[in-house]
């Protein structure tokens, strides 16, 4: 193997291991109550719909761009979250291209025979 090639396997291995460990911490946070109290149910429901409840209040019209501004906190905090999850699942469960699958079952059924003889 070249050094370049190497190096991007290196990459893509160390990529893929932070993409398991972020994945692991994040279910380990969703199972924490504190975790669901705090940030799933206060911060990203309640003080979604609160925000979302002041945008109606004519008073609170000079407020709308900071409503906004929190709204969208929430939203990137959600995207990111998803992201993490999305990245784990992939990483242990990943979709094989149709090369991929054609490899893997030439090897399962090399093994199958060696297991006959």
């Amino acid at each position: 193997m070249s050094n370049p090639d190497q190096k991007e396997v290196e990459l893509m291995t160390a990529n893929l291991d932070h993409a398991i460990e972020m994945g692991e911490a994040l279910k380990r946070l969703q199972r924490n109550g504190d975790f669901k109290k705090i940030i799933t149910n206060g911060y990203l429901k309640e003080k979604v719909l609160a925000s979302a409840s002041l945008l109606g209040v004519p008073q609170e019209r000079q407020n709308r761009v900071n409503i906004m501004e929190d709204m969208i906190a929430a939203s990137n905090l959600q995207f990111f979250l998803r992201y993490i999850e999305a990245q784990y699942e992939s990483t242990k469960d990943p979709i094989l291209s149709d090369e991929e699958e054609a490899e893997l079952a030439a090897a399962a059924a090399e093994a199958q025979a060696g297991e006959l003889n």
